[in-house]
């Protein structure tokens, strides 16, 4: 691997949309853990990552957990809905 893959990269996103994309990849952790009891119909959304993929998101989940404490704010699922309804508005969705 080379060295320059390692180097540290700036991303400049809105934090409601950094805050989003955690509470996505916080609820899909659990799915993408093995499991029996799992059903894979309840999903509608169905990402199978591979290995690398998975660690990769795991690093970004913890690096917008770090870098934004509203994810622990009381009020974190209104703001989430908020969000969520303002991105949806974004995409004519």
């Amino acid at each position: 691997m080379s060295a320059a893959l390692d180097e540290q990269v700036p991303i400049s996103l809105p934090k409601g949309t950094l805050l989003v994309l955690f509470e996505f990849l916080a609820r899909s952790s659990d799915r993408w853990r093995p499991s029996e009891n799992r059903q894979q119909a309840e999903d509608r959304f169905v990402l199978k990552p591979d290995p690398g993929e998975l660690a990769a998101l795991w690093h970004l989940e913890g690096a917008i957990e770090r870098t934004l404490p509203e994810v622990f704010a009381p009020d974190y699922q209104n703001t989430i809905d908020g969000w969520r309804q303002k991105l949806r508005s974004q995409v004519g969705l």
